[in-house]
This record gives C-alpha cells, sequence and structure tokens, in this order.
C-alpha cells in the first residue's frame, strides 16, 4: 500500500501545502517515497501522468537546491513561472539572460537562495556555473525529457550524453531521470550514460485506452484541411500538428477560411504572440491550436479531445508523446494520423538539414575563420557561402559542440554612443530619459563616444532594462547622442584557427546519428502502414506485452471515424497512398514509395531516365511479391540476373520494410522465360 511508503506522511503534507493537491496520482508516490530515500531513481510515464511533480515535491522537502536539466527555454519560463506563483523559490539560467543576469543568479545560486535551478544541458559547458553548483547545497539533480541521453532515442542530444560526466563532478546525494517515451534500449542507455548504480526503475504503463488511434490515408492538403475541419465540428479543444512552420502557417489559414476558428504557434513567432496563442489555447473548451511541436511541453489542457498530426512525425516515441495530450482528464478523445507518405520526404529533408554534408560545415568553418568570427545573422551566412539556412544552423550547432566556435546570448554586447555637444540643453520631458543621460555621461563627456552593457547603465539611471531601452531611444530622437545598438542575433567567436582539416574534427558520429534518425522514422512509417492492432504495435514498441484479441479502440480493429470518400476509403481498406490507375491492387503500397523514391534517387545519380533501371510494371511486380532471395526476385517478369547483381540488397531491404508493415508477399508463380 501506497500509505505504508517511506516518507508517505511528509510526502502527502508537502503535496496539500505546497501544491493543492489532496492525492497522488497512480506511480507519483512510489517514485517520491524512492527520491526521498535517497535513491537513484529513472521514471517512465505517459505524457500528462504528472512526471514534474516527482521532482518539484522532493525538491521542496529535500534541503538546498534541486537542479533540473531541462531541453527547453519556455518549458523552463512556464515551470518556473508556475513554482513562483506557488510560492516556491525557483528560477533558471539559460542564453535568454544576459552575462549580469547569469551572474547575479549564479551568485544568488551559492547562498542558498532557490529550491530549484532550471538549466539546459549545454550551461554545464560554463566554468562559472559548474563552480556555484560545486559551492550550493545540491540535494537533488533531475533530467527532464531523459531520453535526449540516448542516441537511440528521438531527440538525441550531445550535451545531455556528458550528463554523467557531470553526475560524476558533483556527486549530487541522489539524481532522478524522467522521460514520457522510451524503448527498453532507451532506458539501458540513460542508466549507464548517467553511470547509475543499481537505480530504482518505475515504468508506467504506455496504453491510453481512452484514446481511438487511427490513419487516414490523405492525398494532399486539401484532404487535410476537411478532416480537420470533421474532427473541430465534433467539439472540444483540439491540437493539430505540422512538420513545418510553412505547413503550420499554411493550415491554420486554410482553416480560418473555412470559418474554423484557430489560433496559429511555432517557435518562429515572437514571445508576444506565442504567449498570445497559449493563453487563448488555455483559456477556452473548444480552443484549435494548429502548431509545430515546439508547442505543448508542459501544457497542462485536461480537455484536449482531438491530437491530429497533419505531418508524419520523426519516431514512434515523439507521436505518442504528442497524442499523449489529448483526454489527460480519461474521457474519450481521437488520435488521428493525417498520412501522405510524400510527408516521409519532408521528414528526410529535414534530418538531411540537421545533420549536413561535411563538405557544407568546412565552407561554414571558412568562412568563419576569414575573419574570426560572425555578427550579422544566420540567413547573411547562409547567403554568402551559398546555403541552406537551416543546414547552416545545424553546421555551427556541430562546430559549437566541438569547441571550434562559440556563441553569445541573443543581444549580447555593448552600446556605443556618441553624445551630441550640448547634449544636457536638449528638451527631454522624460524622467528615465535624463537619468539614462546622466548615467551616459558617467561614461563619456560631451562630444565623445563610449560604450557600455545595458545593464550597467540601467543600473546606475535606476531603470529596469526595458525602461532603459526605451530611454535610448528617445535620447536619439531627440537628438542628444547616437547610438550603436549590438546584433540582435548570437553573435559567432571562432575559437580555434586554422583549415578546416587541422581542427581535428570527427565527424563520424554526425553520420551515425542520421542513420538512426532515418531508421526512427521508418519504423513510425512502418506504423502508419500497419494493417494489425496499432494499440498493439506501440505497445509491443515500448517493449509491453499486447494483448492478441481485438482491442476496438484503433481503425484497424473498429474501423473509421472520420468520413471520408469512396475513393480515399477504398485507398484506406488498401493500407497505402491512393495510386495510379495502373498500379495492381494487391501490392505493398509502402514498398512501391519506397522502390519509387530508390529508384528516382538513383536515376539523378546515375543520369538515366528512370524507366531503364526498372519500368513501372516491373516496380509493383516487385512491390507485390517482396523478394527477399534470389530466387523470387528473379520469378518477377523483368528481373534479371544482372539486376539481382546490381540491385539486390536494396531490393530486399525495401521488400522487408513491406513485410514489417504487414503485407503478406504474393510471390509469381509463373515460369520464367528463358534470357
Amino acid at each position: 500500500m501506497t500509505s505504508q511508503l517511506p516518507h508517505y506522511d511528509d510526502a502527502k503534507r508537502g503535496l496539500l501545502e505546497h501544491f493543492g493537491l489532496p492525492d497522488f496520482r497512480p506511480g507519483q508516490a512510489d517514485v517520491v517515497s524512492s527520491v526521498l530515500q535517497g535513491h537513484n531513481t529513472v521514471v517512465v510515464m505517459p505524457t500528462g501522468a504528472g512526471k514534474s511533480l516527482c521532482f518539484q515535491l522532493p525538491a521542496t522537502l529535500l534541503p538546498g537546491v534541486t537542479v533540473v536539466v531541462s531541453p527547453l527555454i519556455a518549458l523552463m519560463k512556464d515551470q518556473v513561472e508556475q513554482l513562483t506563483a506557488r510560492g516556491i523559490s525557483a528560477t533558471y539560467i539559460n542564453s535568454s539572460l544576459s552575462d549580469l543576469e547569469r551572474a547575479d543568479r549564479q551568485r544568488r545560486l551559492r547562498e542558498g537562495a532557490y529550491k530549484l535551478v532550471y538549466v539546459a544541458p549545454e550551461r554545464f559547458r560554463s566554468e562559472p556555473f559548474v563552480g556555484a553548483l560545486q559551492q550550493a547545497q545540491l540535494s537533488l539533480f533531475a533530467i527532464d525529457e531523459a531520453h535526449c541521453i540516448s542516441q537511440w532515442g528521438h531527440d538525441f542530444r550531445p550535451d545531455y550524453a556528458l550528463l554523467g560526466q557531470i553526475r560524476k563532478r558533483l556527486r549530487p546525494p541522489r539524481t532522478i531521470a524522467l522521460t514520457a517515451t522510451a524503448t527498453p534500449e532507451v532506458r539501458d542507455d540513460i542508466v549507464r550514460v548517467l553511470l547509475m548504480k543499481e537505480p530504482q526503475v518505475f515504468v508506467a504503463g504506455f496504453d491510453r485506452p481512452n484514446l481511438f488511434l487511427e490513419v487516414a490515408q490523405v492525398t494532399g492538403d486539401d484532404d487535410k484541411r476537411r478532416a480537420c475541419v470533421q474532427l473541430v465540428e465534433r467539439g472540444g479543444s483540439g491540437l493539430v500538428y505540422c512538420s513545418t512552420r510553412k505547413a503550420a502557417e499554411g493550415l491554420h489559414q486554410s482553416l480560418q477560411a473555412t470559418g474554423v476558428k484557430v489560433v496559429l504557434y511555432h517557435a518562429g513567432m515572437d514571445d508576444e504572440a506565442r504567449h498570445r496563442a497559449q493563453d487563448e489555447f488555455m483559456s477556452s473548451a473548444r480552443a484549435v491550436a494548429v502548431a509545430t511541436n515546439a508547442f505543448g511541453m508542459g501544457i497542462d489542457k485536461s480537455d484536449i479531445r482531438f491530437v491530429a498530426h497533419a505531418g508524419v512525425p520523426r519516431a514512434v516515441e515523439a507521436y505518442y508523446q504528442e497524442i499523449g495530450r489529448a483526454g489527460r482528464d480519461g474521457l474519450p478523445a481521437h488520435a488521428v494520423l493525417l498520412f501522405n507518405h510524400s510527408d516521409v520526404f519532408t521528414q528526410e529533408r529535414l534530418i538531411q538539414g540537421s545533420h549536413p554534408p561535411n563538405t557544407l560545415i568546412e565552407d561554414v568553418w571558412n568562412a568563419l575563420s576569414l575573419n574570426g568570427g560572425f555578427d550579422r545573422g544566420i540567413h547573411l551566412l547562409a547567403a554568402q557561402i551559398g546555403a541552406n539556412e537551416f543546414e547552416v544552423g545545424a553546421a555551427l550547432k556541430i562546430l559549437e559542440r566541438k569547441g571550434a566556435i562559440s556563441r553569445a546570448s541573443r543581444g549580447e554586447g555593448r552600446y556605443g554612443f556618441t553624445v551630441a555637444v550640448g547634449a544636457r540643453a536638449k528638451k527631454l520631458r522624460s524622467a528615465d530619459a535624463l537619468a539614462l543621460l546622466d548615467a551616459v555621461l558617467g561614461v563619456a563627456d560631451e562630444g565623445s563616444s563610449g560604450s557600455s552593457e545595458l545593464e550597467l547603465l540601467a543600473r546606475r539611471a535606476g531603470l529596469d532594462v526595458d525602461a532603459a531601452r526605451h530611454a535610448f531611444a528617445l535620447l536619439e530622437k531627440s537628438g542628444a547622442m547616437t547610438v550603436r545598438r549590438p546584433f540582435a542575433g548570437r553573435a559567432i567567436t571562432c575559437v580555434m584557427s586554422g583549415p578546416f582539416h587541422s581542427l581535428g574534427l570527427d565527424l563520424t558520429h554526425v553520420r551515425l546519428l542520421e542513420r538512426r534518425q532515418q531508421l526512427l522514422l521508418k519504423r513510425m512509417t512502418e506504423y502508419a502502414y500497419a494493417r494489425q492492432c496499432r494499440r498493439a504495435f506501440i505497445l509491443r514498441y515500448f517493449g509491453e506485452d499486447a494483448a492478441t484479441a481485438n482491442c476496438g479502440r484503433c481503425d484497424v480493429c473498429a474501423g473509421a471515424r472520420l468520413e471520408l470518400s469512396a475513393g480515399e476509403k477504398s485507398a484506406r481498406r488498401s493500407s497505402g497512398p491512393v495510386e495510379p490507375a495502373a498500379a495492381p491492387g494487391s501490392h505493398s503500397a509502402l514498398a512501391a514509395e519506397e522502390l519509387r523514391r530508390w529508384r528516382r534517387e538513383l536515376a539523378r545519380d546515375l543520369a538515366i531516365p528512370p524507366f531503364l533501371i526498372f519500368n513501372d510494371a516491373t516496380l509493383y511486380a516487385l512491390a507485390t511479391a517482396l523478394p527477399v532471395t534470389r530466387e523470387e526476385f528473379l520469378r518477377v517478369k523483368g528481373a534479371s540476373e544482372a539486376r539481382w547483381e546490381r540491385f539486390g540488397p536494396h531490393i530486399v531491404r525495401i521488400s522487408q520494410l513491406g513485410r514489417a508493415a504487414g503485407h503478406a508477399p504474393v510471390l509469381a508463380v509463373a515460369a520464367r522465360r528463358a534470357r
């Protein structure tokens, strides 16, 4: 019984006192008891099960400070605001702060002013921060989104992989690692990388019986819009996820044009617009948001009735985490993937862009090393070398992790100014502008130039930073001075020097990660094409036993719920996208798509027409037979010994993919013609 757990009474009192909750959710009490006993603990709980409480509550009961590693700045801010509103002293230290703000919070950390401090994993590269932690009384080291530690996780982040060495250096008395989605191999990786010895491992069940799982085959954006309108018309709040900002903006506009009230959210919007969208979504029982995966982390809205994906996610883990935001109140909810195989190609391009070729990384380095850095924005750097901005951003992250460059905080730098002669005689009605002018004249006389940190001038003038920034604008407008503001982005400085080959960068790891992400995407594609129970597919994926009986809660077992046209329904029954009329009906649609893609790429590389590799009739015959041996391949009309020698491994790989997705091969039986 949970009431007999060690420290249960203290935890129950703290739960009510600090969080206003009378009872624990399932599994929480066991985890909190483990942490309070001093055990290293690994927690796998579905989205919405209350993972955050598993470290926040112990943080309030333990002496000293709890450090929480989190990958998202927006999530840190949200959780700190919620904790502060409850009277719990909490803060974050990340790149959104100025140098002076970070230094002040690190000083207060050493002095024991906080119960919880949220940081991004890259913060541990800062020796001043690590030093502050070593001087503080560290009681708990909490690692949120711990799947980022594993190279087999769907969101691997190299800085997370260094946390084991950080633990070894800090020696916290207890550590807790938490994630919503982790396969057995990812869980093993978390324990191994964090150097945990005999940790307590808690894995809550992955099954969400109130979620109805569905995959709807769509042929384009119009189908996606119609499907979303149907979901909205059924009532309740909903989330629609898109793979890119452009896709989110397009679907948002399309839904608005049909009269659907919907908000837009993605990382490219300014802070005010994102907060406004989030507030509107949280405050309405029928709110619908179209968003990228930047939305949802830390969102605690229990009455979301549907989550739709208008683009295929990169991994089953990401998909299950995102659909887990529906139906947290335990009432029925709908999770639907609006699937078109062309969206798989979009994700493949995103994966390739996140892992740019070595030649592009070299081009970026050559451009940076020419002047020792860059401070005019990634878009201009990309234009300078004739490359994609997304790939250049990924290359910068790789160079930064390898220690070749450093990047300042956003907007970091000194304000430059030239004070006009007679500046004091200008008619200034703003008390803030007059106060800032006095502070500036402490640095530079009239008729001379100078520079200073904005935070330092604001402090001398008795203003906050925003007021000082506005006062600078007033002084400039009055003619009292000219102002040179720092670069608004993140300035880049070269830490190393010399030609690219002299840096000694080993980029094989980048290529390995790219291949692993492609494999995770293939597993997600297999889910979309699955002909067996979708609930069973997911449970087996996460290492749970799945009942073989009809679940009654997915489209495979209980039939589709979205109303589609007759032609689309036929395509759904074939578990594949709509094919040309000439395509045979018994083939694997997944294998046909993969074969077409492979043929197109090979034809481009060889500079020949695609039909010279295989014509369409042979391609669909291969997608029907799914040959995995030489004998099976040679029984397909249009196959040959020469083609087996050249293309056999590729055909076998694609055939195995089709079979894994549940398609039963229809092997050719007619004797081959003599050649």
